[in-house]
């Protein structure tokens, strides 16, 4: 039987390079955000965005670690944990972060032309 060792490093460097991946796709949604509503006062501001965007990513952090935990418990030993802190947490703030970005900004919404 062959190792999962190349796998599982490629999965904890995913995991680790995923919330940054996310916040560039979030600032390029609003980017475009931006100069497809041109009218200043209806639109979403910059801080108002990045904050939206923190508070759902540690929730989703906090929610996704304690399922990470949950689920590498009963089959890993004494450092189950980190299944839990540093693959599943991550993974699950850079979702909220592409989601809610996507959302906020109508980034899969089609343009008028």
């Amino acid at each position: 039987m062959k190792s999962l060792a190349p796998l599982l490093s490629v999965v904890w460097l995913l995991a680790f390079l995923s919330p940054v991946l996310a916040a560039v796709c979030a600032t390029v949604f609003y980017g475009r955000y931006c100069r497809r509503r041109a009218e200043a006062e209806r639109r979403l501001t910059g801080g108002a965005y990045a904050s939206i965007l923190l508070a759902c990513a540690v929730v989703a952090y906090l929610v996704g670690m304690q399922l990470g935990i949950k689920w590498a418990c009963p089959s890993a030993g004494n450092l189950c944990g980190l299944a839990g802190v540093f693959v599943v947490g991550p993974l699950a703030s850079a979702l909220a972060i592409l989601l809610v970005g996507t959302v906020l900004t109508g980034a899969l919404l089609k343009t008028r032309s």
